[in-house]
Parts: structure tokens; C-alpha cells; sequence
């Protein structure tokens, strides 16, 4: 082989190499978006809102929609929604409730790692 050809298949791999290397780092930094919010649970549908149907409450509503139409589970911060991804019999317990959770969040997806009431002082 000439000269110019290994040094075009050198170039060539080198470049490969180093953008493969790049694709890694992204990758790794998207995945380890780790947060804490503090904020309301509630069902994709309600957004923390109260619910306009007679006989129901924040809480009733807020599960029948999760439990009984498929909504997702919601953490509203502010103005700001984000979808809870976990252990639904879990997050079911802190319905309507504030609550301190710490995930990775990934856009507008938190997946749940730990969820609590916060300290009284906050």
C-alpha cells in the first residue's frame, strides 16, 4: 500500500475513534441528570388542580384517574410538570401530597429513585 493510503486510513480511524469517544461522554452525561424537586403529586389529568366533578375529591379523583383510566402519575413544581416513572404502589401513596423527590430526570421524565414527605422546616 502507498503512503497516502495508510495515512488516509490512519485519518480515517483516528476520526471514528474520536467521535465514538464523544457519543460516549453524551451519553453518559445525559443518564446522570440527577435532581431533587419538591412539589405535588398528582394524575396527568388533574395537574394539581381540583377536580370539577361532583362527589369527588383532589385525592379520589386523582387516583381513579391514575388507577382506573391509565393517566400518569405527575409531580407539579410551579408551573413546571413532570411525569413520575416508578413503583406506581408507591407513588399512589403520596397522592395529592407535597412531597421531596430525587431521580434522573431525562426532558420532562423524572424516574424516581426516592420519594418522601419533606422535613417540616422547608
Amino acid at each position: 500500500m502507498s503512503k497516502v493510503a495508510i495515512s488516509t486510513v490512519l485519518c480515517i480511524a483516528s476520526v471514528t475513534a474520536f467521535l465514538s469517544l464523544l457519543s460516549v461522554e453524551a451519553v453518559s452525561e445525559a443518564t446522570t441528570n440527577n435532581v431533587t424537586f419538591i412539589g405535588t403529586v398528582s394524575c396527568s389529568r388533574c395537574q394539581g388542580y381540583p377536580p370539577v366533578h361532583k362527589g369527588y375529591t383532589r385525592w379520589t379523583w386523582a387516583v381513579h384517574s391514575v388507577v382506573g383510566e391509565g393517566d400518569d402519575i405527575v409531580l407539579v413544581v410551579g408551573n413546571n410538570i413532570y411525569k413520575l416513572q416508578g413503583d406506581k404502589d408507591q407513588l399512589l401513596k403520596y397522592m395529592e401530597d407535597k412531597v421531596e423527590v430525587t431521580g434522573n430526570l431525562d426532558g420532562r421524565t423524572l424516574v424516581v429513585q426516592t420519594i418522601a414527605r419533606p422535613d417540616k422546616k422547608r
